[in-house]
C-alpha cells in the first residue's frame, strides 16, 4: 500500500500543517522545498500516495505539473490553497485545487486516512448527529451502537458527565427502525421528585391544583420512538416504581386519569452513577436496574481517547464558526493542542465544546496559541480565583513537614483552601449541578449549598448562571 505524502512546499506554515494532518492520520511524510529536489522522488514513485503542492511561485508549479506529466507519473497531484489566497487560472489537467480549511474532509481522504474514508458515523441528515473520533476507545462504542441499534433492547448509557451519553443515544436512535419517530430526552435530575411523574406521564385537566388543561407527558410524545431518560440514578424509588410497571406492561396512565394508554417507546438510560453500588445502598431498584441495563455502553472519557481531540477541537470550531457567523473557524497551533492533550479535561467533551466557543468569541477567525488559552490549561492548575490565596498547595507529606518545621503553618486556611478547590473540582465535574456535585462529596445537597456561600464559589466561566438543582 503506498503509504508516503510528498510535500513540495517553500512555506513553512504550510508544511507544518500539512505535516501535523498526515502524521496524525499515520501517514510517513516526505518534504521538498523546490521542483528541483522533488523530481526524483516524483519520477521514481518512491511509494507515494500523493503530492501536495504549495509554491510561492506559480511558474514553479506549472514546472512542476509539466514535468510531472512528462514523466507519466500516476502519484496524484494536489495544488494547496488558503482560504483568501486567488485562483487566477484553472489548474493544469490532472491537478486539483485544495483549499487548506475548507476541503478539510477532502484532504483526509487524498491522505488516505482508510481505503474508504470515514472519520465519523454519519446519520440521516435531519438527524445531524456525527460521533467524532477514531481512537480503539470510540470505535468501540461505534460498534456497540451498531449491533444494538438493530434491535429494541433498552440500552443503559454509563459514563462520567460531559462524554456525551446524549449523543450517543442519539446515535442508536437514528440508526434504528425508529429513526423517522420522536426522540425526547428528560433529565430525572434537572426534574423535582414531585413534578417528575407527570413530566414523564401527563396528567388530566384537574388532577392538581394548577391542573386548567389536559397534556400528554414524554411518554406519549416519544411513542413510537425512543425516550431519553439522562441521569436516571437520580430517580426517586417512588417513581422507580411506577418506570418499572410501564417497562413491563408497556401500558400507563395520566396523573389524575383512569384511561390506559399503550406504549411503544425505546427506553434509553443514562447515568454517572455505579448503579450496582446505589441497588447495594437501597437508592436504586435492582429489578428495575436489570430492565435498564439490558446492553450497557460505557462510554469512555475524553483523558482515554486523547487521539481523538485534534478531530473534536476542529469540528467544534467549525460549529462555532457556523453559531456566531463568522468566516472562518479558529485554528489550534500544535503546541496548544499538545497542551489540551496533556490537560485531565475533567469536563469532558463538554468542556472542550466550552472552551473552543469561548475562544471563537474572544478571538475570531484567529490561530489560538498556547498564550490565547485560560490560564487553567497552561499548566496552572487551580480551579478557583486566579490568586495565590487560591491555589491549594499539594497533597505532599515533605511540603507539609517543610511548613510545620517553619512554624508557620496555618491548618486552618490550608484546609479551607483545600476544601474549596475540592468543591470547584465537583461542580465542574458534574456541569454546576449542586444534587450531583453533593453525592461525589458525599456530603448533603443543603450542607454543600451552605458551604458555597460561606466560601463565596462562584462560577467564574457563567457568573450570572444559577446553580441547578
Amino acid at each position: 500500500m503506498n503509504n508516503k505524502i510528498l510535500i513540495v512546499s517553500d512555506n513553512n506554515e504550510v508544511i507544518v500543517k500539512l505535516k501535523t494532518v498526515a502524521e496524525f492520520l499515520n501517514r510517513e511524510v516526505l518534504i521538498k522545498n523546490s521542483v528541483e529536489e522533488a523530481a526524483d522522488p516524483l519520477a521514481e514513485g518512491e511509494n507515494l500516495s500523493s503530492c501536495l503542492v504549495s509554491l510561492a511561485s506559480s511558474e514553479s508549479e506549472m514546472q512542476l505539473s509539466r514535468l510531472h506529466l512528462r514523466q507519466g507519473s500516476n502519484v496524484p497531484i494536489f495544488l494547496i490553497r488558503s482560504e483568501d489566497q486567488p485562483i487566477s487560472a484553472p489548474p493544469p489537467p490532472g491537478i486539483e485545487i485544495i483549499r487548506l480549511q475548507q476541503d478539510h474532509k477532502k484532504m483526509l481522504q487524498i491522505m488516505g486516512l482508510r481505503s474508504t474514508p470515514q472519520p465519523s458515523i454519519e446519520f440521516p441528515e435531519a438527524s445531524r448527529v456525527r460521533l467524532t473520533g477514531e481512537s480503539p476507545e470510540i470505535t468501540r462504542v461505534r460498534e456497540l451502537i451498531e449491533h444494538v441499534s438493530a434491535t429494541d433492547a433498552n440500552v443503559l448509557l454509563l459514563g462520567e458527565s460531559g462524554t456525551g451519553k446524549e449523543v450517543v443515544a442519539r446515535s442508536v436512535h437514528s440508526l434504528s427502525s425508529r429513526a423517522k419517530k420522536p426522540f425526547i430526552a428528560v433529565n430525572c435530575a434537572a426534574i423535582p421528585a414531585e413534578l417528575l411523574e407527570s413530566e414523564l406521564f401527563g396528567y388530566e385537566k384537574g388532577a392538581f391544583t394548577g391542573a386548567t388543561t389536559t397534556r400528554p407527558g414524554r411518554f406519549e410524545l416519544a411513542e413510537g420512538g425512543t425516550l431519553f431518560l439522562d441521569e436516571i440514578g437520580d430517580m426517586p424509588l417512588s417513581m422507580q416504581v411506577k418506570l418499572l410497571r410501564v417497562i413491563q406492561e408497556k401500558s400507563f396512565e395520566r396523573v389524575g386519569g383512569s384511561k390506559s394508554f399503550d406504549s411503544n417507546v425505546r427506553i434509553v438510560a443514562a447515568t454517572h452513577q455505579n448503579l450496582e453500588e446505589s441497588v447495594e445502598k437501597g437508592k436504586f431498584r435492582l429489578d428495575l436496574f436489570y430492565r435498564l441495563n439490558v446492553f450497557p455502553i460505557d462510554i469512555p472519557p475524553l483523558r482515554k481517547r486523547i487521539a481523538d481531540i485534534p478531530a473534536l477541537l476542529h469540528e467544534f470550531a467549525e460549529k462555532a464558526r457556523i453559531g456566531l457567523n463568522q468566516k472562518l473557524a479558529i485554528e489550534f497551533d500544535d503546541a496548544a493542542i499538545a497542551l489540551l492533550c496533556d490537560h485531565p479535561l475533567p469536563g469532558n467533551v463538554r468542556e472542550l465544546q466550552n472552551l473552543v466557543e469561548r475562544m471563537a468569541i474572544l478571538y475570531p477567525e484567529q490561530l489560538i496559541t498556547v498564550g490565547k488559552l485560560p490560564e487553567r490549561y497552561q499548566g496552572i492548575q487551580h480551579v478557583s480565583e486566579p490568586s495565590p490565596e487560591a491555589a491549594a498547595p499539594p497533597f505532599s507529606r515533605a511540603n507539609l513537614e517543610a511548613e510545620l518545621f517553619s512554624g508557620k503553618f496555618d491548618l486552618k486556611e490550608y484546609l479551607t483552601t483545600v476544601e474549596k478547590n475540592l468543591i470547584y473540582q465537583a461542580l465542574d465535574n458534574t456541569d454546576w449541578v449542586v444534587t450531583q456535585a453533593a453525592d461525589s462529596l458525599c456530603l448533603r445537597r443543603t450542607t454543600l449549598i451552605q458551604k458555597i456561600r460561606r466560601l463565596n464559589i462562584q462560577n467564574r466561566d457563567k457568573p450570572d448562571l444559577p446553580l441547578s438543582a
